[in-house]
């Protein structure tokens, strides 16, 4: 599917509120409501849109701390780790990488308490990682 300059504005809208009425949208990209929708229908039937989501306050939820963590995995074994660490509710996010270690995980805790927690008993228990290296964020201006 080509994505061209309207489908690029249309899916700038719904990255920054995908909760925006179909109306608005059409405003803002001074189009019909018809062309947005059929758009978006497109757009989610070639896969450029997977899926709605919403974005949390994480500290209205008490998710405070956040670590990036970069992890070594046994050989061979990099696909059974990622899908075991991806289980974890704490790791929000997997990442392969190229140059330091094979994995890079974002992970979030309650706690500082939690994390140095969650770091030996859940992520370095899992079978196949072979190391890691903690990183702790201490202020996020953009997320």
């Amino acid at each position: 599917m080509k994505i061209d300059e309207l489908n690029l504005r249309l899916l700038s809208l719904l990255q920054k509120d995908s909760s925006i009425q179909l109306l608005k949208m059409a405003s803002n990209l001074h189009v019909t409501e018809g062309t947005v929708r059929n758009r978006i229908k497109r757009l989610r039937r070639t896969g450029v849109i997977i899926k709605f989501t919403i974005s949390v306050d994480q500290v209205a939820v008490d998710k405070t701390v956040v670590a990036f963590m970069l992890l070594d995995a046994a050989p061979c074994r990099l696909a059974d780790v990622t899908k075991k660490l991806s289980a974890i509710d704490a790791v929000s996010c997997v990442y392969k990488t190229h140059t330091y270690g094979d994995l890079l995980l974002k992970v979030r805790a309650k706690s500082p308490g939690d994390l140095a927690d969650l770091v030996p008993n859940r992520i370095k228990t899992v079978g196949g990682v072979a190391g890691t290296q903690a990183i702790t964020v201490l202020n996020a201006w953009k997320e």
